[in-house]
């Protein structure tokens, strides 16, 4: 019935202009976001059989949003990052009460290519492998504590192993009790923002800017809880920032967090304390969620594909010489089952993009679960091939964005990944829970989890 009702009207014909516009359901706004967040994947896929590589659709508290499922197109969105496209306004209404003013994913312009060169010397490429042991060792004492031969749900497990690499890697926090503290507020923090987010999304900014300060005097509401978790966590982060800038060592560590404190702008000035803080902030909502949701979608996809399972534990054995199979593995996963889905740019102007005319206000938005679906570019999409990536990465894989917006952290996550999978195969050999039905992808602040969390069941090898 749903899909009925999504597909069963095209749009009417109408003045030059209009035409124009790209075609999309003409479902009222409400059932459009039932029907996307009821099933994201398919939602979108019978978008595309009804109405093209571009389509648009509607959605309850943001702009109409053109959705865009051709890589040459969607490469050309990611230019208009130099020009008219802007992704920190698509996200800054979502984010920004969370990660700040100052944090990278939600800033445009200037300001948002200061704090890139900021934090471009934390994340390049060299530094970051050298935290492959510290992220190992971590990884291994949490798995190795994992109960056997019963149900366990990998996601929440596998987050604070997520949680712990941030804090003590990228974070470079060495009190314990502060790592203790940071583990106990920030999931809770992170779970009641996204509760109340889905009320935030539908208020206009103004509105919401009114009834905040009310509400959050207004003891045991949502509001309330999310204002006082925010204001414990800031307390800890800014306490670990103010001890930092006096110790001895600064100079010496090799953690993020040392490294911005020791970066400098072109005129030689430093991050402030509120910038390094929405910097933290932006490394957990945008580092630590995610990753745990990839690996628990790898171990999801590992134990329905006992071929790629017993291939992949033997190369992690040794026993066979089977170099890149790793990452083929995890980046299949990342294809077939994408954590964040969606690249939107805001448009300042209007955009001419396969033959139509996105209005300025408008989403564009390349969406990742379309492009990697592709069988022009990924034959018999719906296997789970890690083969296929064994040499060149098609261009229609951008599970991590694209242009000059791509994710910072991207090569931290794949290092995660790498570092992980292993330490749970060494130890244990998983198998599926339940039956070999695939766990549903659901949307979850702008993320597809796992319906299930990754049900596994892990016997001790």
């Amino acid at each position: 019935m749903l899909r009925t009702l999504n597909m069963a009207r095209r749009e009417p014909a109408g003045d030059a202009d209009r035409h124009r516009l790209p075609p999309g359901p003409r479902l009222p706004k409400w059932l459009q976001t039932v029907l996307a967040l009821h099933d994201p994947v398919g939602f979108f896929e019978r978008c595309r059989q009804r109405h093209g590589e571009v389509f648009r659709v509607g959605f309850i508290g943001i702009p109409p949003v053109a959705y865009v499922g051709d890589p040459d197109l969607a490469h050309q969105v990611f230019t208009t990052d130099r020009g008219i496209g802007q992704a920190g306004e698509a996200r800054k209404p979502f984010l920004e009460p969370l990660v700040g003013v100052n944090s990278l994913i939600c800033l445009d312009g200037d300001d948002w290519m200061r704090q890139r060169r900021l934090l471009g010397s934390a994340f390049h490429g060299k530094r970051i492998e050298r935290y492959r042991e510290d992220i190992a060792a971590i990884a291994a004492a949490y798995v190795q504590e994992w109960p056997t031969a019963t149900e366990i749900r990998l996601r929440p497990r596998i987050q604070v192993i997520t949680l712990e690499i941030i804090l003590r890697v990228v974070f470079g926090v060495r009190d314990a009790r502060r790592v203790e503290r940071l583990h106990e507020l920030l999931p809770p923090l992170l779970a009641s923002w996204e509760s109340l987010n889905s009320v935030i999304s539908i208020l206009p900014r103004s509105l919401w800017a009114r009834v905040e300060p009310v509400l959050a005097r207004v003891p045991r509401n949502p509001v309330a809880r999310f204002t006082d978790l925010f204001a414990r966590t800031d307390q800890v982060l800014y306490a670990e920032i103010t001890e930092r800038r006096d110790a001895d060592d600064l100079q010496d560590r090799a953690d993020i967090l040392s490294v911005l404190m020791r970066a400098r702008d072109d005129d030689g000035s430093a991050m402030t304390d509120l910038e390094l803080r929405d910097a933290l902030m932006t490394l957990i909502v945008a580092g630590h969620e995610t990753t745990a949701t990839g690996l628990a979608w790898a171990f999801e996809r590992l134990v329905r594909n006992p071929r790629v399972l017993d291939r992949l534990t033997r190369t992690i054995d040794g026993d066979e010489d089977d170099r890149g199979y790793l990452d083929a593995v995890i980046k299949e996963t990342l294809r077939t089952r994408p954590v964040g889905p969606d690249m939107p740019r805001y448009l300042t102007g209007p955009l001419e993009l396969g033959g139509y005319r996105i209005p300025a206000g408008w989403w564009v938005n390349p969406s990742a679960t379309l492009l990697h679906n592709l069988p022009d570019h990924f034959a018999d999409p719906d296997d789970f091939r890690p083969e296929r990536f064994l040499e060149a990465d098609p261009p229609a894989w951008m599970p991590f964005g694209g242009g000059r917006r791509k994710c910072l952290g991207a090569q931290l996550a794949m290092l995660e990944m790498q570092a992980v999978i292993p330490a749970v195969l060494e130890r244990y050999r998983v198998r599926m829970a339940g039956d070999d039905r695939p766990e549903k992808p659901l949307m979850r602040y702008a993320t597809l989890v796992p319906s299930q969390d990754g049900r596994v069941i892990a016997d001790r090898r």
